[in-house]
């Protein structure tokens, strides 16, 4: 692959953590070595694998404190994982010292035209209390739940305006509305790989000239009933004991390890050209040197184990490595 023709650097952050709002409190409690795992807060999980989760409490975010005045109506059809995308996307843009639609009488630091939004997200986990009664009216005869009669007559059972809470490009469709971010605009939904698969596609804009800057990364929330069910249902949950101290459970690269336990939170980037960056006296963080990705086997879907060797990984590294004109 050819090489991109603009040097794309990253000049915002910004993160919703159970640690709090913004990189500093994610900083601090990751140099202090601490765990924000512990009991769920809104539900009784312990009929689970897990009762634990990691979890934001709501003193630490609000989104109608980050949202304009003029969006906050907006903020009644936002699930989770929108407000969290939002949160996100304010701290990230701020981070930057980028002035959009958003702050009100002064002049925006890029045209819109020229700000785009690419972000990944998941599958949305609906609230239980915004389906009961329209899967309770798709039972059939025997109590078991009938696909026919969801069409027919559990559907109609759902708020008109619930795609728009649970639609994955959701995410994106507030920022650019908040941010007035009229460029390139998309959505990934590829699981864990989402963000930064939104992370390579942003620097392709950027690299290519279709764009200035971008807004990039993902956000996500499984606290809830149907996300805990989802991953329950992958077998993904480790499996705690009554006492187990949570801040011990998830450990990836033990040999011991357990499995996860789901949690919520939001990561965004500014990704800017050099050039632009520079002619706005913007200090940048990093720079994006190259990108690359591959396909690997996935148990939880396919029923079979990725490859022993690992050559899923080593071709997403030599691809990003060719891409940045290195080699191994």
């Amino acid at each position: 692959m050819a090489r991109q023709t603009r040097r794309v650097v990253i000049t915002g952050t910004g993160t919703v953590t159970p640690f709090g709002l913004g990189i500093s409190a994610l900083w601090s409690a990751l140099c202090e070595g601490k765990s924000s795992i512990g009991p769920c807060r809104t539900f009784d999980f312990s009929g689970f694998p897990t009762p634990f989760v990691a979890q934001i409490a709501d003193e630490l975010f609000d989104v109608k404190a980050v949202v304009p005045k003029s969006h906050r109506k907006a903020t009644k059809v936002m699930s989770r994982d929108i407000e969290l995308a939002v949160g996100a996307a304010t701290e990230a843009i701020n981070h930057a010292k980028i002035i959009t639609k958003s702050h009100e009488q002064e002049s925006v630091t890029i045209p819109p035209g020229r700000f785009g939004c690419l972000i990944g997200a998941g599958l949305i986990a609906a609230e239980e209390n915004e389906l009961t009664g329209a899967l309770a009216s798709a039972r059939g005869a025997d109590g078991k739940f009938d696909i026919s009669r969801w069409g027919s007559e559990g559907i109609k059972n759902l708020t008109p305006l619930w795609m728009l809470k649970y639609l994955p490009n959701m995410l994106a469709c507030h920022v650019t509305i908040i941010h007035d971010c009229q460029g390139p605009s998309n959505t990934i939904t590829c699981a864990e790989a989402s963000s930064l698969l939104s992370i390579g596609e942003s620097m392709r804009v950027i690299g290519r000239g279709d764009a200035d800057a971008c807004i990039s990364g993902g956000a996500e929330s499984k606290t809830n009933l149907m996300g805990m069910m989802r991953q329950h249902y992958a077998k993904r949950l480790a499996a705690t004991v009554t006492g187990e101290d949570p801040t011990r459970v998830v450990r990836p690269y033990a040999p011991d390890a357990k499995g996860c336990v789901p949690g919520e939170g939001g990561g965004l980037l500014v990704l800017e050209a050099m050039d632009a960056a520079t002619a706005r006296g913007a200090v940048p963080l990093a720079e994006l040197a190259g990108f690359g990705a591959s396909q690997s086997f996935c148990p939880d879907t396919l029923g079979v184990d990725p490859e022993a060797d690992g050559q899923g990984i080593v071709d997403a590294i030599e691809a990003a490595l060719a891409d940045a004109g290195m080699s191994p």
